[in-house]
């Protein structure tokens, strides 16, 4: 289950603490770096303002996080319960700057909400997927510029295809990630390609 930190929000000291301990706070955090896993952490332009969430080490853990200096606060948050997880969905005070967090951050977040998908997008902020039940999917750019993204399906799924001009995209096999966050992880096949400035284009894959 994944809910967002307004949830949490409005949730507090009505049972959520019973799942886990994690907490919003009344602090926010200005903040212009991100990481997530063992990737270098990357930097936006301009700051943007958090809620800052608090919790502890032993229950749960970061899956991507903003820094403010040598301070880390959650963006993604994951804590076992039972037999699931309770993800939490870290939501900037003003919503439009999720559209500014970076690939790093916002491909984490696409990884999780899109689990039991057999397609997900890497890229920019500012690109929609489309997604139907006879794999195919449209892919749409809102950007001005190009955009380079990739489409990553299950393993079983080894071919795409552009559906307009029948273009076949090349991909590469992705090994599980081998981390102690993301047990279980999974085999994938990653297509990278390019987007027009606000354009979209149609894929099947098989």
């Amino acid at each position: 289950m994944v809910i967002t930190s307004g949830l949490l929000d409005a949730l507090q000291d009505k049972g959520i603490q019973d799942i886990a301990e994690i907490r919003y706070t009344n602090r926010k955090a200005l903040v212009k770096g991100f990481k997530s896993g063992w990737a270098k952490p990357v930097s936006i332009e301009k700051p943007i303002l958090i809620p800052q969430i608090a919790y502890l080490t032993n229950d749960s853990w970061e899956l991507a996080s903003a820094l403010d200096g040598p301070n880390g606060w959650p963006m993604l948050h994951q804590a076992d319960y039972s037999k699931g997880k309770l993800d939490v969905l870290v939501i900037p005070d003003n919503f439009a700057d999720m559209y500014q967090l970076p690939p790093l951050i916002l491909n984490k977040m696409r990884a999780v909400l899109g689990a039991k998908m057999n397609v997900t997008l890497e890229g920019p902020g500012n690109i929609a997927i489309y997604v139907y039940d006879n794999n195919t999917c449209i892919v749409e750019s809102f950007l001005d510029k190009d955009a380079e993204i990739s489409l990553v399906t299950a393993k079983a799924f080894k071919t795409l295809t552009d559906l307009t001009s029948n273009e076949k995209i090349p991909g590469t096999q992705r090994r599980a990630p081998y981390s102690w966050t993301e047990p279980g992880g999974k085999e994938k096949n990653a297509f990278a390609l390019t987007l027009k400035p606000h354009s979209f284009r149609v894929f099947k894959f098989e």
